[in-house]
C-alpha cells in the first residue's frame, strides 16, 4: 500500500501526540475536521474572488466558488 508508506514516512516529522490523536478519532471527529478545513478554504477562496473581481455580484462570485471547487483546480 503505497499511500501508506507515505503517511509513515511523514509521520515521522509529526508530533506523536497529534498522530496518536488523529489515529484515535472517531470518523465522526475526522469528517468534522475535513469539514471545517473546506469551510476556511472556500472562505479563503471567497475572498480572493471577491478581492479579484470586485464588479461581480454576489452571486457571480459564489458560482465562480463553487466551479472551482467542481474543476478542483485554481
Amino acid at each position: 500500500m503505497e499511500m501508506g508508506v507515505r503517511l509513515a514516512s511523514r509521520e515521522t516529522a509529526l508530533e506523536p501526540r497529534l498522530v496518536a490523536l488523529y489515529r484515535a478519532a472517531t470518523p465522526t471527529a475526522k469528517l468534522a475536521v475535513v469539514a471545517r478545513i473546506n469551510a476556511a478554504l472556500t472562505a479563503i477562496k471567497e475572498a480572493d474572488v471577491a478581492r479579484r473581481h470586485p464588479d461581480w455580484s454576489a452571486a457571480q462570485q459564489r458560482a465562480s466558488v463553487r466551479r472551482w471547487w467542481l474543476s478542483a483546480r485554481d
